[in-house]
């Protein structure tokens, strides 16, 4: 778990409910969780080193070569209405919660914390779009931003942290929430739950990106604000702060005397040269790569200060799926390796084969 050691080393299974991903199979009724092929790819990555595995509820993208009902596996049962198939917000499919949880206590199982992102603004854009419900819907909803969406958005909310309770869990207000209307968004959906479910900050994370240009607020930022407001500054500074590229130009400069927790990620970055982990559009940085550059923030940064540990975290995401096992351990192993230089120890999960 990441509570095990001193960093966060973590492995951005994003899209591991998308058809692409093959873990979850449709029978022609419901899906079902392939448990042994997930049981076998987590070990591998917790083996190579990780501690926390983050996810989306869903992956709109890739493949469809069927309907949706066959293809996109999410909560909302699917509706015809007229000749449109439209998800209705107001209904749960019976299948999807018991997979989550399978999830939840597989990769628990095998020492990795969740990251689950709550929301995710990806999915509202492109010809994607039509396969999310929050797109979608016989409700009309347009996007979970909009305030016509907040009983449903509420209830989403309330459920999983309701459902997961027990589980090792931390919560992502939502993957690249770049949308001005996000803050307010954030405040209505999710900080109601903060204090209803006594969620500790430091297992939360803001979720949007940072803009490379430090002199101009971000939306992340004006989120950050927005918890110091309601929460405190103790609370602003311990929510993670996820910034997603490579190679994080602008990540480090708030730092300042009393550090935020930061998380770093290739999310989103094709610039890198890994040769197993490529796709048309580029390659993500390789296992080399990441461990020079994670030496370098743990050369020049504290890990720890005032009491508060785990003050950074990493992040690999493989660009390609369904992901090959070897290649995305040794990304993994990679940044072990670099921790183990660092602390004369290597991560808790890490085993040799």
């Amino acid at each position: 778990m990441i509570t095990d050691d001193k960093i966060g080393i973590g492995y951005g299974l994003m899209g591991v409910f998308q058809n692409d991903a093959k873990f979850v199979t449709f029978d022609g009724t419901n899906f079902h969780l392939d448990a042994l092929r997930l049981t076998e790819h987590l070990s591998t990555i917790a083996r190579a080193g990780a501690n926390f595995v983050r996810v989306l509820p869903w992956g709109v993208w890739g493949s469809h070569p069927g309907q949706k009902k066959a293809t996109q596996f999410q909560p909302y049962v699917l509706k015809k209405v007229g000749t449109q198939e439209l998800w209705n917000l107001d209904a749960f499919n019976t299948y999807y919660f018991p997979i989550v949880k399978e999830f939840f206590t597989i990769a628990n199982g095998v020492g990795l914390t969740v990251l689950w992102d709550l929301f995710d603004n990806c999915q509202l854009h492109g010809s994607y779009s039509k396969w999310s419900p929050w797109v979608n819907n016989t409700q009309g909803v347009l996007s979970f931003y909009d305030k016509k969406a907040d009983v449903y958005t509420k209830r989403w909310v309330s459920t999983m942290t309701l459902r997961h309770q027990t589980n090792d869990v931390i919560w992502g207000f939502g993957n690249e929430l770049e949308n001005p209307d996000a803050p307010d968004f954030v405040k209505r959906a999710i900080f109601p739950y903060i204090t209803l479910r006594n969620l500790e900050f430091r297992r939360l994370t803001y979720g949007a990106t940072v803009k490379d240009n430090g002199a101009l607020d971000s939306i992340q930022d004006t989120i950050r604000k927005s918890v110091r407001e309601k929460f405190g500054l103790v609370a602003e500074k311990d929510v993670i702060i996820e910034d997603h590229g490579w190679p994080w130009n602008y990540g480090l400069s708030i730092w300042g005397s009393k550090p935020y927790c930061k998380l770093f990620s290739d999310d989103g970055f094709y610039g890198g040269l890994s040769i197993c982990d490529r796709r048309d559009k580029g390659a993500r940085p390789s296992a080399s790569q990441w461990k020079t550059r994670v030496k370098y923030v743990l050369a020049n940064y504290p890990v720890s200060m005032g009491g508060r540990p785990r003050l950074i975290s990493f992040e690999h995401l493989p660009g390609i799926y369904p992901p090959d096992n070897t290649c995305q351990s040794a990304t993994i192993r990679a940044i072990s390796s670099a921790y183990k230089e660092k602390f004369n120890v290597w991560p808790h999960n890490y085993r040799s084969t």
